[in-house]
């Protein structure tokens, strides 16, 4: 009985040990972005630049965010035109100035995953996240913190803290596309003061066992601009054209 007992007190010490950890990562971590005062007065953010798929030639890109999962990207690609619009709750998509149709939940569970402007480690208990630390990896030949998170939906993803500056230098998890799901990485670099807030400037993706490769290059970073809600609702149809 008293080896059980003691057996159960080093788990539970180490439960502990283990929880104290990550939060004390998480805490370092929210420090390397700025401090939590600083974040949190990012009401709004917009990210222009250009991005890269596979072969094709670098094209315009944006993302206008808003608190509240609120979130536009607009993109020009090999001469095609995409725009998804989320408002925290619903989205739509326009391909090459059609008409808006409603994104499928694959498509909004993915976009939902980047309208958090503090990201899921800033108050993760509220958010209901949990977030488990697993040990250390190499990221680009840098030691990096491992988190597991698990989301509220069920959702888990893995984010890699560098061990020395605590900015997060990779995220991999799962990204849907039609019935399937596929496991996608990215890599963050080019980080850059923006306000007091460290922002990286560059994002290399690739979903694993595809050709499938994309590149972010931002050019300029703006925070706390005025950006109306009627951004991220439903865009109106378009005009008729006039008959001569």
């Amino acid at each position: 009985m008293k080896r059980t007992l003691l057996l159960l007190l080093i788990l539970a010490t180490s439960i502990g040990l283990a929880a104290q950890t990550a939060d004390e990562i998480i805490s370092k971590a929210i420090a390397a972005r700025g401090g939590l005062d600083k974040l949190k007065a990012i009401q709004t953010q917009r990210l222009t630049g250009t991005i890269t798929i596979g072969n094709r030639a670098p094209g315009p890109f944006m993302v206008e965010m808003k608190r509240g999962g609120k979130m536009r990207q607009e993109m020009t690609v090999g001469g095609q035109n995409a725009v998804r619009i989320t408002n925290g709750t619903a989205g739509w998509k326009i391909e090459n100035d059609g008409e808006a149709v409603p994104l499928t939940d694959a498509e909004l569970r993915n976009m939902a995953g980047g309208a958090d402007i503090d990201g899921p480690l800033v108050d993760y208990k509220a958010k209901g996240n949990q977030v488990e630390l697993e040990g250390k990896e190499k990221v680009n030949g840098n030691d990096a913190y491992k988190l597991k998170i698990t989301q509220k939906d069920g959702q888990v993803r893995y984010d890699y803290l560098d061990v020395n500056s605590f900015l997060e230098v990779k995220w991999q998890g799962e990204i849907e596309a039609g019935d399937r799901k596929f496991t996608a990485e990215s890599f963050f670099s080019d980080y850059r003061p923006v306000n007091g807030v460290m922002y990286h400037h560059q994002i290399d993706s690739d979903t694993l066992g595809t050709p499938y490769k994309q590149k972010l290059v931002f050019d300029k970073i703006e925070v706390n601009l005025p950006l109306d809600d009627s951004i991220f609702q439903k865009p109106p149809p378009s005009a008729p054209t006039p008959q001569k």
